[in-house]
């Protein structure tokens, strides 16, 4: 069986991170850009040879910004791999360009668990059905990855922090922060009293470039006052937009 930490490298590694996706509608009716928006779980990833790669994630898209994390579901789960992505996205001659500002892959297996590409662009055209839609890496020809609607986009609150963004949407939170140095990605529900969070996180992963861990369904709180994220250990990260 294919290890899901190596393949998520070789994703990254080979090349293919253009999603592609077949278009929507025609070029006088609703564009792939005005049907992304919303907050989005995967229910699959087949790769371009055809295994099928169980993960758990989310992917939202609003106001012309991403923020995509994921780990894939083998087990131990302490050693499945992580991807997470944030940054603009626009409309294209294929359907929607996204310009990914955080490349991140952990790996907590390999002996550097810590994979930062920086900047990467990514082409995609979209296939939404109802609440579902098909991603399609590498122009149609590469990984395959299918999400069901969870919510529309339309109440969200977007931090772009020092290397990555947070968002709310709804009593859901997603965070992506990170570079070569150290990196964290998580998402959840959560309940606000004031600038003190409590977090019931679905899937977490981080890594100081030396280690890597994973969490899953479990409890986490931070403050957040608009300027400054402060975690429970007492990490902080600033917002500057």
């Amino acid at each position: 069986m294919l290890n899901a930490t190596k393949t998520i490298r070789y994703l990254i590694l080979a090349g293919i991170t253009a999603l592609a996706v077949s278009p929507v509608t025609s070029a006088n009716e609703t564009t792939a850009k005005e049907v992304v928006p919303g907050l989005w779980e995967y229910t699959g990833l087949i790769t371009s040879s055809g295994v099928d790669m169980p993960l758990t994630g989310i992917f939202l898209f609003a106001d012309g910004t991403f923020v995509q994390q994921a780990i894939f579901d083998g087990e131990p789960f302490s050693e499945q791999g992580s991807m997470a992505h944030s940054g603009p996205y626009t409309g294209s001659d294929a359907g929607i360009a996204l310009i990914a500002k955080q490349t991140l892959s952990i790996d907590p297996s390999s002996d550097e668990p810590l994979t930062s590409m920086g900047i990467t662009t990514h082409d995609l055209t979209v296939e939404r059905d109802g609440n579902e839609m098909t991603l399609v890496f590498g122009a149609g020809t590469g990984t395959i990855q299918t999400l069901t609607l969870v919510s529309d986009a339309e109440s969200v609150a977007m931090y772009t922090l020092e290397n990555g963004t947070l968002a709310f949407t709804g009593t859901h939170f997603l965070l992506v922060n990170g570079d070569e140095s150290s990196a964290l990605s998580g998402y959840g529900t959560y309940v606000q009293a004031g600038d003190d969070y409590s977090l019931m996180v679905t899937r977490w992963s981080e890594s100081d470039g030396d280690r890597a861990e994973n969490l899953k369904d479990t409890e986490m709180s931070f403050t957040f006052d608009g300027s400054q994220l402060t975690l429970d250990d007492g990490r902080q990260i600033a917002v500057i937009d």
